[in-house]
């Protein structure tokens, strides 16, 4: 009676992102990332042992994966090739860091502190990163909840001000959440949650 109430606790205490998937499961996960004419021939990525390992080669420029975190967060995204050279890092070392237990707001400042020192890039033109799937949620640090993200498409830039472009459409904004880059997104009309 002992082990089982000790497996029953082992098994309840184990956090939601410690679970494990099968590549299977991963590569359908992640290929709700994007469109299938991209995702039926892109690279597939599974996060692991605190790193991204390929599970799948591709045979286009893409890369697919999903973005996630402690709290919940589920991203299925496809990175081109742009993207995946200048803004990949950055997801990668925020979900590094955040599997390790770090906060968003540390994180953040990490993030900064790294670009200063030429370790993460900046978008390189044409970065573009697809979150086309039904099933996003992001978690909002600041509310400390799980939020369902609307089907969007990422254009990354270079740090941009907030005046570069004249935007006034719901449907199109600008995203400045890390301290070196600015995405551009395109949200997919009807798709808001």
């Amino acid at each position: 009676m002992r082990h089982k109430i000790l497996i029953l606790l082992l098994m309840f205490s184990t956090p939601l992102f410690a679970q494990e998937y099968s590549n299977k499961d991963v590569i359908s996960m992640a290929s709700e990332g994007a469109p299938n004419n991209v995702t039926d021939e892109a690279a597939i990525m599974k996060f692991e042992n605190d790193d991204f390992h390929i599970i799948r080669k591709g045979k286009n420029n893409f890369t697919c994966m999903v973005i996630s975190d402690p709290q919940g967060r589920h991203e299925p995204s496809c990175f081109n090739e742009e993207a995946m050279r200048s803004v990949f890092p950055t997801y990668k070392y925020q979900m590094e860091m955040l599997h390790k237990g770090k906060s968003h707001d540390q994180v953040n400042s990490l993030i900064e502190l790294e670009f200063k020192k030429g370790n993460l890039p900046t978008a390189e033109h044409g970065a573009l990163v697809y979150m086309m799937s039904p099933n996003n949620r992001w978690f909002n640090p600041t509310t400390k909840t799980l939020e369902p993200t609307p089907i969007h498409q990422m254009y990354y830039y270079p740090k941009l001000s907030n005046k570069t472009f004249s935007l006034s459409s719901k449907n199109v904004f600008m995203w400045q959440g890390y301290p070196h880059l600015t995405a551009l997104i395109v949200v997919v009309p009807g798709s808001a949650p």
